[in-house]
């Protein structure tokens, strides 16, 4: 089942800002990953909106405007709803006139391989990494999460193939981590 939800201010309830839809009976979900992307500096008028709402120290709001929908009946019911606040002079911080979200879009290997290689050697900045730590400190897996996650990997195999990826993975890791120590201890030494 597939829902349309709206976004809005704790500061102005009753302005629609956003119209979307998700592939579950509440926004819930996909509140969670605007908000997500707006930390994570994300570029889109949507984004400066959620950051300059949380600046301003109100909250995101997410309401059901529609739920239990066909994902093909959410897209029309989408392209309704934002046409229907457009016309009553809404500013929504939509890019499109709704309808054209995928779920489970697969993508083709040359296409992974394209946004992987657009990530790889871009380094964090100061602040963003800093920004990242501070977002992240102190947070745990509520007891409820850890058991499920406990629960899930009781049972399970990996493949042999999968063995030898992860130690490959773990003695990468160790050999950068040694290089870092080595490179501290030179830079330490320099400074004396």
């Amino acid at each position: 089942m597939a829902c349309v939800y709206s976004l809005s201010s704790s500061l102005e309830p009753d302005v629609v800002r956003y119209i979307g839809r998700a592939n579950t009976d509440d926004g819930a979900t996909r509140l969670r990953e605007h908000i997500r992307g707006a930390r994570r500096g994300d570029r889109s008028h949507k984004y400066s909106w959620l950051r300059k709402v949380v600046a301003d120290g109100g909250e995101v709001v997410s309401s059901v405007l529609e739920s239990g929908l066909s994902w093909e009946a959410s897209g029309e019911r989408e392209i309704f709803h934002i046409a229907h606040h457009r016309r009553l002079g809404g500013a929504l911080t939509n890019m499109t006139d709704g309808g054209d979200g995928v779920v489970g879009q697969i993508r083709s290997a040359e296409t992974r391989a394209k946004l992987s290689a657009s990530k790889k050697g871009i380094p964090l900045s100061a602040v963003r990494l800093a920004n990242l730590i501070a977002v992240h400190k102190g947070s745990t897996y509520s007891a409820e999460s850890r058991a499920k996650m406990s629960a899930w990997q009781v049972g399970r195999t990996l493949t042999p193939e999968h063995r030898a990826n992860l130690s490959i993975s773990a003695k990468a890791r160790r050999v950068r981590e040694k290089e870092a120590k080595n490179q501290q201890q030179k830079e330490g030494k320099s400074d004396e």
